[in-house]
């Protein structure tokens, strides 16, 4: 998926293709300060669902600087319960200086989960203006 970052012309069409497989996930957003208990919410979310049989995409985004792509926190770690479970995929996403709390590629890397089949995707931020 690092090529949806990097807006690889192969990436894109791809996604084109992709996108008819797309619309039957429920998306949920979870946005808040820092130290807001966000993680820990995604993770009983993940944890309810999982334990009705239900898929689950992560997508966490953490604040960066304009001038790295590195996220600023380790928000996947945090979930770590989950990471070897093959019902959930959780993908960590760098801001890379873009203001609202979302990445570039957010929605992108959204319909590929849809597309996996995910029964669930949640987007993890930090909202604007916090921390």
């Amino acid at each position: 998926m690092r090529d949806l970052d990097d807006e690889i012309p192969a990436a894109i069409r791809t996604l084109k293709q992709l996108y008819r497989h797309t619309g039957r996930a429920y998306i949920l957003g979870v946005t808040g300060a820092p130290g807001a208990g966000k993680s820990t919410l995604v993770n009983r979310i993940t944890t309810h669902l999982r334990k009705r049989g239900r898929s689950v995409g992560i997508v966490a985004i953490d604040p960066t600087s304009p001038y790295s792509a590195a996220p600023s926190s380790a928000t996947g770690s945090r979930m770590q319960q989950h990471a070897l479970d093959e019902g959930v995929f959780i993908r960590s996403l760098a801001t890379r200086g873009h203001l609202g709390g979302l990445s570039r590629s957010t929605i992108d890397i959204v319909n590929v989960m849809d597309a996996m089949g995910k029964d669930v995707i949640l987007i993890e931020t930090v909202r604007r203006g916090a921390g």
